[in-house]
């Protein structure tokens, strides 16, 4: 096979194994706060240097960059929009790691999302289903932040897979391993 055939077979493999991983919940954890832009690019431009390199038409190679840099500035745009941060605490005894995805939106009161990822090998993750919470603030004052309403800071590893959040709803448990049903916030009294 020549080059261009095997660089194109590297990147068919690359995009099945994000596909794969998307439809299974499964997450490169230094691609999530970019989406997928830098598998975007990669294929913009390894697809446009080989096109433009072979006995195609140059035609193709302009097609290709037309069709994909909008394609890319919408997805972009889309994942500025989202405006989502992220964080990582560690429980230093069992090695376990809790990625939390987290935004907010606003319209009249403050409603924060989170969404929490289980951590593999240190760059892969799973979405934990049925852990995810959002918590709504009535309270407009500048000082609540999306990590002290989640109670960042405060949390407390309850067992090695199951991490205790003090919210500013109450007490949310997150659990790590699959086996176990989520817990639901307990209000405050």
């Amino acid at each position: 096979m020549t080059k261009e055939k095997w660089i194109l077979v590297i990147l068919g493999i690359m995009n099945f194994i994000l596909i794969v991983m998307h439809y299974t919940d499964y997450v490169l954890l230094f691609l999530k706060p970019t989406g997928y832009v830098i598998p975007l690019v990669l294929n913009i431009v390894i697809i446009s240097v080989i096109v433009f390199k072979s006995k195609l038409s140059k035609v193709w190679t302009i097609a290709i960059l037309f069709i994909g840099i909008p394609i890319l500035l919408f997805h972009g745009f889309i994942v500025l929009w989202m405006d989502n941060n992220y964080t990582e605490i560690v429980n230093l005894d069992s090695q376990q790691s809790l990625v939390i995805e987290y935004r907010h939106a606003t319209l009249g009161e403050t409603t924060y999302f989170y969404d929490f990822y289980k951590t593999e090998f240190g760059f892969v993750g799973k979405q934990l289903e049925n852990q995810s919470i959002s918590i709504m603030v009535r309270d407009y004052s500048s000082d609540i932040d999306p990590e002290g309403v989640l109670g960042l800071g405060k949390e407390e590893w309850i067992t090695a897979t199951t991490v205790r959040f003090f919210t500013l709803q109450g007490m949310k448990d997150v659990n790590l391993s699959s086996s176990q049903p989520p817990v639901e916030m307990e209000e405050k009294k």
